[in-house]
């Protein structure tokens, strides 16, 4: 019996890992202006504060700002049933991700010194595939929730140079819900159910150069984070003996796991025309060849870790600013995001692909000085094909094979700056 209920447990954690993995990678969801521009080298407002600290010596007065992001996917995901093996047909469409943020910014100490802090929430997914879909077996309910605590510092060292950095403290909540086939004929399926939660600290620093009133360079790096995440598995509806089931759920309340995200480093540049256009540029690289779970114990045993094989990468944003009227600016970005995972390496938790994108928006000057910026981005969020292989149709949960259809999303962004 401790031989198959181990068996069991190694079988769905493959699952859980890719869950727990998309959780740690979702990337700080936060946009200057449309298409995710604007976010290492302008340093106008107090987003600045997470982005690149050393951007807040620029802010001379305190600052609060208030974010709200909605993203909706429009990609719905076809089986192809000639290399399918199980029944079920296409899953559900996802549900939008609604993302809030605030952000305050205060000069301390003197006027070389401010501070910020941040509550930020870089993930937040949910996502209901069915009961009855063909990959069942692999993915059915999600939903996940990434609450970010930052607090930063910022000094000018001269006219031309300012440092920053600070941490942040980050913690996940996530439940999943997969079907599990019951041996016998006609019998309905059972359920086993994952809840994860857990916290970690990283650490940022980064540096703004001044090159002159117009110009400016920024870079940003942010560490690797490695939480230990509690992990609680329950098998319901088993049609197995009670004793094994009662085994299972044992173990599954004595689930640890390990995992690290990668670091990552930023860079970007700004410029702005006398005739008040404006132009940014901005890099993130993503060390995504060690994102990955590093430890798995199940009732203080050790078992093997699941392969992640993902690719380092690139996202690369450029933005024009311009000038409406005397209250009012537009703006343009553009986005590319280079593909993190293979695709035979890219699972239903992890349906990863490479992204283009566009948006616009405005800023507008309201009377009392505060400012409220609009931004609508559209995304190509690529066909992102997944194949469980020709070997998993000998397994209980078949082989499920597609690609998304119409993989495009849309991502709207208000941000209130209380000054």
């Amino acid at each position: 019996m401790q031989r198959r209920t181990r068996s069991f447990h190694q079988a769905q954690l493959k699952s859980v890992a890719a869950t727990t993995l998309l959780a740690a990678c979702a990337s700080v969801s936060h946009a200057g202006g449309p298409a995710f521009t604007r976010l290492f080298a302008s340093a106008e407002d107090a987003i600045t504060s997470l982005t690149n600290p050393a951007g807040m010596t620029r802010l001379e007065e305190p600052q609060l700002l208030t974010q709200g992001i909605v993203a909706k996917s429009f990609a719905e995901f076809e089986v192809d049933e000639n290399r399918t093996t199980t029944d079920g047909g296409d899953p559900r469409q996802q549900d939008p991700a609604v993302i809030p943020s605030a952000y305050y910014v205060r000069p301390i100490i003197n006027e070389d010194w401010r501070l910020g802090l941040s509550f930020t929430v870089p993930a937040g997914f949910g996502t209901s595939s069915g009961p009855n879909w063909a990959g069942r077996y692999y993915a059915d309910d999600f939903s996940l929730v990434f609450l970010g605590l930052n607090a930063m510092v910022g000094y000018r060292v001269n006219d031309w140079l300012s440092v920053g950095g600070g941490m942040s403290v980050v913690y996940s909540s996530s439940e999943d819900t997969t079907q599990v086939p019951n041996p016998g004929l006609n019998e309905p399926d059972a359920k086993i159910e994952t809840e994860a939660s857990g916290a970690g600290i990283g650490w940022t620093a980064s540096a703004l150069f001044e090159l002159s009133e117009q110009t400016r360079l920024g870079i940003s790096w942010s560490s690797e984070v490695e939480p230990d995440d509690d992990v609680k598995m329950k098998l319901k509806k088993s049609t197995l003996p009670e004793p094994i089931v009662d085994a299972i759920n044992t173990q599954g309340r004595n689930i640890d796991m390990k995992l690290r995200t990668p670091q990552r480093v930023s860079i970007g540049g700004f410029h702005e025309w006398d005739n008040g256009w404006s132009a940014t540029l901005d890099a993130m690289w993503v060390e995504f060849s060690r994102f990955g779970l590093t430890e798995i114990g199940i009732a203080g045993q050790d078992i093997d870790v699941p392969e992640g094989n993902f690719n380092d990468f690139w996202i690369f944003t450029a933005g024009f600013g311009f000038p409406i009227s005397d209250r009012m600016e537009g703006r343009v970005g553009a986005l590319y995001v280079q593909e993190p995972v293979d695709d035979e390496d890219r699972t239903f938790s992890f349906a990863l692909d490479k992204v283009y994108g566009a948006g616009a928006g405005v800023q507008y000057l309201r009377q009392n000085g505060h400012l409220v910026d609009f931004n609508v981005s559209v995304l190509n969020t690529g066909d992102a094909p997944v194949d469980t292989g020709p070997l998993s149709a000998l397994e209980n949960r078949g082989r499920v094979a597609g690609k998304n259809d119409s993989p495009y999303a849309a991502v709207i962004e208000f941000v209130y700056h209380w000054k």
